[in-house]
């Protein structure tokens, strides 16, 4: 069974692919995930990101297996993000909106000449089968009152970062911030970050924010100018979260 829907992405393509999708899991499910949202104590602080709070299979993943293991819902969903079929239905929904990565899900590479050295690139991924590549997800969380992340690309191997919000209707207020934004760095010669060096927030212009809302998802493709932060929030509500899962689909370390 599937739970995340791919079916109504809406997309911009520059600087870099991003998109999103509303209402991308069914209510009655969605529900579920909110009520079943881990503990803070589990979770571990990452102030060299920003101001925000992550569990994940590299941070604290003893508590996080213990999680995804013990809760039906997790386990659910970490059952589907896990496999193959969810990392070819994300490379098919980005094929619809004209996004190409030289990956053909179940059939691999196609039989074209690659033209640049770009497309060369994806296109030796793409004689990697699927399931190679691989696809994690983790729990995020950011304090309304001052949470943020720094504004960054993306480590070289993530390919794709899907961030789904998961709070609550009618509990976030969209002008306390918390939404997703598109940047431009303000010095060209800085525009190439293939390596994901944090700027700071003086360093950016805004182009587009996607705002924080219920049961959207917000997905984008790694570039070199992948530019993308979350300005710091302005609660006066310290105890509300920006609560999302990210996920990756990233190539697998003997790429």
């Amino acid at each position: 069974m599937s739970f995340f829907r791919f079916d109504n992405l809406e997309f911009d393509y520059e600087p870099f692919p991003i998109g999103y999708q509303r209402d991308v899991v069914n209510p009655e499910f969605y529900e579920r995930m909110v009520a079943a949202w881990p503990a803070q104590e589990h979770f571990c602080y990452m102030p060299a990101l920003g101001l925000k709070y992550s569990l994940s299979e590299r941070n604290h993943p003893d508590q996080y297996s213990r999680v995804v293991k013990s809760d039906p819902v997790w386990n659910a969903v970490w059952q589907e993000i896990k496999s193959t079929d969810f990392i070819d239905r994300v490379i098919e929904g980005l094929r619809k909106q004209h996004i190409d990565l030289g990956i053909s899900p179940q059939s691999g590479l196609s039989d074209l000449k690659p033209r640049t050295f770009t497309e060369s690139f994806w296109r030796r991924l793409s004689r990697r089968k699927a399931s190679q590549l691989r696809s994690r997800f983790e729990f995020s969380m950011m304090p309304s009152a001052g949470g943020c992340i720094k504004p960054h690309t993306d480590a070289p191997q993530k390919l794709i970062t899907l961030v789904y919000s998961i709070v609550t209707i009618g509990e976030w207020n969209i002008a306390w911030g918390g939404g997703t934004d598109v940047l431009r760095v303000k010095e060209p010669r800085h525009s190439f970050n293939h390596v994901n060096r944090q700027a700071e927030f003086s360093e950016v212009d805004v182009i587009k924010t996607f705002d924080f809302v219920p049961n959207q998802l917000v997905v984008f493709v790694k570039t070199f100018n992948s530019w993308h932060a979350v300005r710091p929030m302005t609660a006066d509500a310290p105890h509300a979260m920006r609560r999302t899962l990210t996920i990756n689909i990233e190539a697998s370390s003997d790429f």
